[in-house]
């Protein structure tokens, strides 16, 4: 009876978490480390009511629970093994050949060619813009925005910021296409500039927190995609539901990988060693499975 009150504001922690991070703009904004550790805390106090034998995991028998976490470890496994293979594709396709023009991508399209998934070059276009908090004028920014230190080093963390215009493109010298863009795909260099906290969002400068406070000087370490900026897409560029139109997707149709300011052998060498590390915790966690099955 003395965990009861401990098993209600975990119930309700765990309502609190469901609405919150159920909104579609959760993910985004949202910093992992929190949820890491609200994890952990979750597992140490499902122990701590089995060693005291109270809590749903007295319901089952320890060999059903050992089969139930080897049958996650394999789900993960395989999670993590298809996303090393997304990625492994896409090293592939940076280190096998070299960036093709989306003119040329589209006048093959235009002979009749089936849809090629390749890289492809060209600039970065928007029908729209948008203002980072350090003043750049652009069609998508990540930002995060934080306190001066005298010594250099990153400062408190103030706010994290990203937009981007409702339509990309990447256009070529006589012809372009729509992009399909998420910002976990993204490779561009972190560019530190300074703002100024409370000033209007006219001047360039990051929202207001309070109104009426002086302004406050601050730096935006940010990912910039400037209008009419060179950039490499790895994706399949295809037609467009409209006549005329041409999009660059990714595999099944998802986003596509976008590079700024990367050249895309080293890209490719980058995205393989992150494909294998994803293959090698894909086998440990199929080792760790079948430990669990075993015992």
């Amino acid at each position: 009876m003395a965990f009861a009150p401990l098993y209600a504001a975990g119930l309700g922690a765990l309502v609190v978490a469901a609405f919150a991070f159920g909104r579609k703009d959760a993910q985004a904004f949202s910093p992992r480390g929190p949820l890491a550790w609200f994890a952990l805390l979750a597992v140490m106090f499902a122990f701590v009511a089995l060693r005291y034998g109270m809590g749903p995991l007295t319901w089952v028998s320890l060999g059903a629970l050992g089969h139930g976490v080897g049958a996650g470890l394999l789900v993960g496994a395989a999670g993590l093994a298809v996303v090393g293979s997304r990625v492994r594709g896409r090293a592939d396709a940076l280190k096998s050949e070299a960036p093709r023009s989306i003119d040329e991508g589209v006048a093959a399209l235009r002979r009749g060619e089936t849809p090629h998934w390749g890289v492809y070059r060209g600039r970065l276009g928007a029908s729209d813009s948008v203002t980072s908090p350090g003043g750049v004028v652009c069609a998508f920014y990540e930002a995060e925005v934080r306190s001066v230190r005298v010594d250099g080093s990153k400062g408190a963390l103030l706010s994290v910021e990203r937009a981007y215009a409702p339509l990309l493109q990447i256009k070529g010298e006589k012809t372009e296409a729509a992009l399909s863009f998420s910002p976990r795909l993204l490779l561009a260099p972190q560019q530190t500039r300074p703002c100024l906290l409370g000033m209007p969002a006219e001047a360039g400068s990051a929202n207001v927190p309070v109104e009426g406070l002086p302004a406050e000087e601050a730096l935006s370490y940010e990912r910039v995609g400037k209008l009419g900026e060179a950039c490499l897409v790895v994706g399949e560029l295809r037609p467009g539901p409209v006549r005329g139109v041409y999009e660059l997707r990714g595999r099944q149709g998802g986003p596509a990988m976008v590079i700024l300011g990367n050249p895309g052998e080293s890209t490719g060498s980058q995205l393989s060693r992150r494909a294998w590390r994803l293959f090698a915790a894909a086998g440990g966690l199929t080792v760790a499975a079948a430990w669990m099955f075993a015992s």
